[in-house]
């Protein structure tokens, strides 16, 4: 894998095409759920030679595997008790089971390593991650026991009193965990003023990232924040690289596609992300609809790598706030409607309906009545269609049940 990333583009397409129609046919000869999908648009597996093909194959939704009995979406050759089992954060509401074979499960593993050793990493180095309680496992592996990726990890449940505890005793060569954790942490250092232990790297992933996110995180700890993008689904799909503009794709284990006819609204180029992972036989994920917001890029490589580059992440399907004409406002744009209002402490806005947003925030000191009526009237300005707002005053904004801290939610997803 570490040799991939230099091969020419060439021949990472042939490595992409050949695990693409091998998963195919797997999927249709061995997964009930895909034979029916395939039958009923009158497809056969050889129909699918690369990946521009994927486009004839109907979309798969999270709702459709939610719906699915378990028995149809995995594969009759597998023995499900020996493959690895994983559970998904579940952030946009219930969390999905899926399967992997143990040698799949090692290669998406590798996946993730592959940009911390671009980036400098070292093997030996110690990670300390702020994650999900699933993502936390007591048992060793067999390379901590060789001194390799040493790990302490923490649950996105404590409070960031506690990671920082955490960081101090066991100083890190590099700090990995959702980025709206790592924000957390870096607002609990800056109120504490105890300078914390500076570490070699800063990684973060599951979270959209903003600018001002990325300001703060990169100010408290000196270092670049590094994002990660990712998913249960597919394993590490794309990283920020050290030298070009963007995220290049892993393409060599996924095969990534912007659709945007499923988010017509947010203008040429942008998309739905789906995603087929070359590498999950015990339960195919072919053209699996992420839910996230995304678009190619046309950037030139420059690093030497010629893995493709994509460009930002403008966040989740829903996170972007839905109005009454239809059109769609991004994540970024209550960002940049928030950074200017004093006495605001943390934010979150929640559309439940068309044409209601609620804002909830939490007072900093330099909070007043000033405060509400400055950002009642910057959201009026910048939206200029007929909407009912809310804002409301709270002590706390709880994460998710997942342990992620998201500012933007809407239940009026893009279709």
């Amino acid at each position: 894998m570490i040799r991939n990333q230099w091969k020419p583009y060439s021949e990472l397409k042939s490595i992409q095409d050949r695990k693409l129609k091998r998963i195919i046919r797997h999927a249709y000869a061995h997964v009930p759920f895909y034979k029916e999908l395939f039958d009923a648009a009158s497809l056969r597996p050889e129909d699918i030679s690369c990946a521009e093909d994927l486009s004839r194959i109907p979309v798969t939704t999270k709702k459709q595997i939610q719906e699915s009995p378990e028995g149809i979406l995995t594969s009759r050759v597998h023995s499900l008790s020996k493959c690895v089992q994983v559970t998904t954060s579940g952030s946009s509401g219930t969390p999905l089971r899926l399967f992997y074979e143990k040698s799949d499960f090692s290669r998406l593993n590798m996946n993730w390593i592959r940009p911390l050793l671009a980036h400098g990493v070292k093997p030996w180095h110690k990670k300390m991650e702020i994650t999900g309680p699933h993502n936390i496992s007591a048992a060793k592996s067999w390379y901590n026991y060789l001194g390799l990726w040493k790990t302490r990890a923490v649950s996105v449940f404590k409070n960031p009193g506690e990671w920082l505890e955490l960081m101090i005793s066991c100083r890190p060569d590099f700090l990995y965990g959702y980025s709206g954790s790592l924000k957390l942490l870096a607002q609990y250092i800056q109120k504490s003023k105890s300078p914390p232990p500076i570490p070699r790297f800063v990684f973060g992933v599951s979270d959209l990232v903003d600018q001002e996110c990325r300001d703060l995180i990169e100010t408290v700890f000196g270092k670049k924040l590094i994002d990660l993008y990712g998913s249960a689904e597919a394993g590490c799909i794309a990283w920020q690289c050290p030298l070009c503009r963007g995220y290049h794709i892993n393409m060599d284990t996924v095969v990534v596609e912007f659709l945007e006819e499923r988010a017509p609204a947010l203008g040429k180029g942008m998309g739905r992300i789906l995603v087929t992972n070359l590498h999950s036989y015990a339960m195919p994920v072919i053209r699996y609809d992420l839910e996230d917001i995304g678009s190619a890029s046309n950037e030139k490589n420059v690093c030497g790598r010629e893995l493709p580059l994509m460009k930002v992440i403008e966040g989740r399907d829903d996170s972007f706030v839905v109005l009454p004409s239809g059109n769609m406002l991004s994540p970024m744009f209550f960002f940049g409607i928030m950074k200017p209002i004093r006495g605001i402490s943390r934010w979150r806005i929640h559309q439940d309906s068309e044409g209601r947003i609620s804002v909830l925030i939490v007072p900093s000191p330099e909070f007043s009545p000033k405060t509400i009526s400055s950002l009642q009237h910057r959201i009026r300005a910048h939206i200029e269609e007929d909407i009912r707002l809310e804002i409301q005053t709270v002590d706390h904004l709880a994460p998710d049940p997942s342990g992620k801290v998201r500012a933007v939610v809407s239940k009026m997803h893009a279709s």
